[in-house]
């Protein structure tokens, strides 16, 4: 019988999911899950830890480390606790996401008020600043911290295009530019 996914797992299948990763190779320690991932010629490290009462600088430092060791271009730690002000502090200077442990772990897109949400490419990114005549920074604004941005993995300077449907509008677009 197959043991039921902790928040953790159920944290980083979505993540997994809606950033089109690749799991190249998962490997389970006592408290920790390491997902090997990939996207075209892009590798990412995913590190999921349970049961610790806390997560410090030393598990940033370790997840660093391993991208380092295996030339990936990212790390992410995933957890169902919260951070140490060191490992929030220092986690961006050493390439490492931290993904908050209040992420819901459920697939939020399939809630009806949660429009279909993608990144912009850079080129479809600049024919919607032209087309609108205006920049980035003037469109509506969704901030890096929202759990859709952290899903779909928006950094702060990207545009995102959301879909959605009205009974009274029909089907609309919308941009948002992630702070």
């Amino acid at each position: 019988m197959r043991e039921p996914m902790s928040n953790v797992e159920k944290r980083a299948s979505l993540l997994i999911k809606y950033r089109k990763l690749k799991v190249k190779k998962k490997e389970k320690e006592e408290d920790k899950t390491t997902y090997f991932l990939s996207r075209g010629d892009s590798n990412q490290i995913f590190l999921g830890i349970v049961g610790q009462r806390g997560i410090g600088i030393a598990y940033v430092r370790e997840l660093r480390d391993l991208v380092e060791e295996t030339g990936a271009d990212k790390g992410v730690i995933i957890t169902n606790v919260k951070y140490t002000w060191s490992a929030r502090f220092n986690a961006p200077k050493l390439g490492v996401e931290l993904v908050p442990h209040t992420l819901p772990t459920f697939d939020i897109f399939k809630h009806k008020l949660v429009s279909p949400t993608e990144i912009l490419s850079e080129e479809e990114r600049e024919r919607i600043i032209k087309f609108y005549h205006a920049e980035a920074y003037q469109f509506p604004w969704i901030k890096g911290s929202d759990p859709v941005s952290i899903i779909l993995g928006a950094k702060p300077g990207d545009i995102l295009r959301k879909s959605g449907y009205s009974e009274t509008a029909g089907t609309h677009v919308s941009y948002r530019y992630v702070i």
